[in-house]
């Protein structure tokens, strides 16, 4: 060992004194070491055994985590069994689709583009759920790109299935003799069959204060105004969750004067029909600056514009 630097050094003895000392000592302890033997093996007249040494163990490996199998989603129906389903556009009234009393839609920030013509649409995010009805990939009647909003995703192989938008009804006012009927509707649908992309702007309709308002996802406000909203007999919806399906200028709309309709997915939940449709929700322009709608969101030129800037399929929240 190393001496401590400035401390004394010990007295070694002369260099064959410590040899012998050395030497000497080991003679020794062989001549102890086989006295102890020849007694052991005389006391005990058995032949004389190793000592058994202790078995040198290693810890087991870790073993690795296996990851969880994804489930499993639909397999996609083949087109013919898709040509057979019911359509899930605007004026269709289908009863397998979902409210918003059977769903919990949360805004997902995230609009679905279909990659095929027709996307299947389910009741449930299960890998053994029979389609309900089709989602086309464009819009009838404006003929424009479908794009829908999105409000939840399940785990599962190829990205797993996403609650969806729906431009149609599971019911009107009416039927059974109930007055009322969900405004809007939801589906599962295979993530597989849409492009997904993210969006940071909702639109908020407060039936409440008579507001519409542009939200960023952070909360902020982008723009907002005092809307004309229906009446009781004809309400606006409320507590309803949708999407913008379209966006577009109609001239046969004359009191919108050529400024841009934002259409809904959601309807009315006391008319069955309106002017010919399914009495369908729309954010447009009026230019009487009084007055109740039907419904429909009654807004500045400016705010129609403001909305045009949004993505089709951007999520719409009445409140």
């Amino acid at each position: 060992m190393t001496q401590p630097s400035g401390a004394p050094e010990q007295d070694e003895p002369p260099t064959g004194a410590r040899r012998w000392w050395i030497v000497g000592t080991s003679a020794l302890a062989v001549v102890v070491a086989a006295a102890t033997v020849g007694w052991s093996l005389h006391r005990s007249g058995q032949e004389a055994r190793p000592t058994p040494v202790a078995a040198v163990t290693s810890a087991p490996p870790t073993p690795t985590p296996s990851r969880t199998p994804l489930p499993d989603v639909p397999d996609r129906p083949s087109d013919e069994a898709l040509a057979a389903l019911p359509l899930a556009f605007h004026d269709a009234v289908i009863g397998g689709l979902l409210d918003g009393t059977q769903v919990d839609a949360r805004n997902a920030w995230t609009t679905a583009t279909p990659k095929v013509p027709l996307v299947p649409l389910y009741a449930a995010p299960d890998a053994g759920a029979d389609p309900v009805a089709t989602l086309s990939s464009s819009v009838s009647t404006v003929n424009t790109p479908t794009v829908t909003a999105v409000w939840d995703r399940s785990p599962g192989q190829d990205g797993g299935m996403v609650l969806v938008s729906t431009p149609s009804r599971n019911r009107t006012p009416g039927d059974g003799g109930v007055a009322t009927a969900p405004s809007a509707t939801f589906a599962w649908a295979r993530a597989a069959d849409f492009t997904l992309t993210g969006v940071d702007r909702v639109v908020r309709i407060d039936d409440a204060d008579s507001t519409i308002a542009i939200v960023r996802r952070d909360g902020s406000t982008e723009t907002s105004e005092t809307a004309r909203l229906g009446t009781p007999q004809d309400p606006t919806p409320v507590d309803t969750k949708t999407y913008m399906e379209a966006n577009y200028v109609d001239p046969q709309v004359t009191y919108t004067q050529g400024h841009p309709i934002s259409l809904t997915g959601a309807h009315s939940a006391t008319l069955a029909g309106y002017g010919g449709n399914a009495a369908l929700t729309a954010l447009h322009y009026y230019p009487d600056p009084t007055g109740s709608s039907h419904g429909c969101v009654r807004i500045s030129a400016e705010m129609t514009q403001a909305l045009a800037r949004l993505p089709i399929g951007t999520p719409i929240e009445f409140s």
